[in-house]
């Protein structure tokens, strides 16, 4: 056990692995501004008891830094220095861990901080700075980060390498900010958790957590998790990007801010509760296949080549309950408008008639009849005609307004009491009266005409129900038509 700082720094300058070591050196700040190799340095089993340990003006671009099994309860800092590599596994515990910063950029031809897969992910809570670092290969995989913070800001990954990769891992409260990844980067099962909400940018409408003016290449977030509102910001997303399976847990939001997608974008198959896509650019084609929302908010939203909706669900439309927030009902209309454009666009004639219902819906919940009677009343006649659509309501709409409107006709000109002995005539007038361009009585047998007013405007106005109800019905087939 070593207990104090003179005899730390000896043991430093003088060994290149260090197995089952403790620093038991409480209240202090050890720094390290040196180490005897320039190839490979081991600290296996270790235990760090100390306010700090340092790490500061090393610069030797072949030196690779191992942790292995080690406990920090302490503060671990990196700055000013230029390095092959650091590699923390199997991390047992680390009150945080600060990296760059300095007065120049802390230079590493590799970062990997992760845990072998045979072992159970010890929990972390540890707040996470890494700023100000180019860093070439940088992995993050199997950590279970169950609180504190993760902020990795104004970092430059991936020059020279093929993958960055933050996988299998849960991540808790993470800031990405003003990051490039020039390589393809992988979040692939990662659980974004939030336990707090601040850290906001200054001048920034943006949420904690999330990432606020990343540059990626290619990006990967299949199968992630997101918890909480979680929001991308003034981010370039300059090749693929993929977000299919992703989840993120009830009443949580994903949202999407002032967003370049200048690659195809993929959304399949993932299940959220709210997302909201705001003031977003999709140069090539997206894709939300088989996705599900409860919520989808759709402004502003510009996709140049194109999006396929195809399977797509969303819940509070398919049980009509958008309807019942009158506050919510303009930017419903909109989201349907934006999804309606781009289904015609791709000659979805089905779910292009679909959606058209379902704004069709919302326009009608918007309208008052005292401010828009013509629309109001048009929309009125189709909503209780069809109900937007809907072939079976209109069949029995035009069977019930027709006998409505004869059984009136046949009580005029039957003004006697009536006879069940002639139900049949009843019913054999009431097929003729439901053919539209017979304009003769339909209670006789010759061809001739109505004698009565009252009759003639009954007559009248039972054609137009049924004509509008067939008219509705033809309507709601078209769909399925070329």
């Amino acid at each position: 056990m070593i207990t104090n700082k003179i005899a730390f720094d000896v043991i430093i300058k003088e060994n290149n692995e260090f197995i089952d070591r403790v620093f038991d050196i409480n209240d202090n700040i050890l720094v390290i501004e040196a180490f005897k190799s320039s190839s490979w340095i081991n600290f296996e089993n270790c235990i760090f008891n100390c306010k700090e340990l340092v790490i500061k003006n090393v610069n030797k671009p072949k030196l690779l830094l191992e942790f292995k099994n080690c406990t920090f309860n302490c503060i671990v800092t990196f700055s000013n220095c230029s390095l092959e590599g650091i590699t923390f596994k199997n991390t047992k515990a680390l009150n945080s861990l600060n990296l760059g910063n300095g007065k120049s950029k802390l230079i590493l031809g590799l970062l990997n901080f992760s845990n072998d897969v045979e072992i159970e992910k010890p929990k972390l809570i540890t707040d996470f700075s890494i700023r100000n670092t180019i860093i070439d290969l940088f992995i993050f995989e199997k950590i279970n980060h169950i609180n504190g913070k993760f902020l990795f800001l104004g970092n430059e990954l991936g020059k020279s390498s093929d993958i960055i990769s933050f996988q299998n891992s849960i991540i808790t409260n993470v800031l990405f900010g003003n990051n490039r990844f020039f390589a393809r980067t992988i979040f692939k099962r990662v659980g974004f958790n939030s336990t707090l909400d601040n850290l906001k940018p200054i001048g920034s409408s943006f949420e904690f957590p999330g990432f606020y003016k990343n540059s990626f290449s290619k990006i990967s977030f299949s199968e992630s998790k997101f918890t909480g509102s979680f929001q991308f910001e003034n981010c370039d997303f300059l090749s693929t990007s993929w977000f299919e399976n992703c989840k993120n847990s009830n009443n949580a939001k994903l949202k999407f801010i002032a967003c370049e997608f200048k690659g195809f974008s993929l959304f399949n198959k993932s299940e959220i509760h709210f997302l909201d896509i705001t003031r977003c650019t999709f140069a090539k084609s997206s894709s939300f296949t088989d996705a599900e929302f409860n919520i989808l908010k759709l402004f502003e939203v510009k996709f140049g080549g194109g999006a396929y909706f195809d399977e797509m669900k969303i819940n509070k439309v398919l049980d009509k309950s958008y309807l019942r927030d009158k506050s919510k009902i303009l930017e419903w209309k909109r989201t349907l408008r934006a999804i309606k454009q781009e289904l015609q666009k791709t000659e979805n004639k089905i779910d292009f008639n679909t959606y058209r219902n379902y704004e069709l819906s919302a326009h009608y919940e918007e309208l008052s009849i005292f401010t828009n009677f013509k629309d109001t009343s048009i929309l009125w006649a189709t909503k209780w005609s069809s109900n937007f659509g809907n072939w079976f309501w209109s069949l029995g709409f035009t069977i019930l307004s027709g006998l409505f409107w004869f059984t009136i006709l046949y009580r005029i000109e039957n003004s006697s009491t009536f006879n069940f002995e002639k139900i049949n005539d009843f019913f054999v007038g009431a097929f003729r009266f439901f053919l539209v361009t017979d304009f003769y009585n339909p209670l006789e047998n010759e061809r001739t005409y109505l004698e009565h007013g009252w009759s003639w405007l009954i007559f009248i106005l039972g054609k137009i129900f049924i004509a509008f109800g067939i008219y509705e019905m033809i309507q709601s087939f078209r769909k399925f038509k070329a």
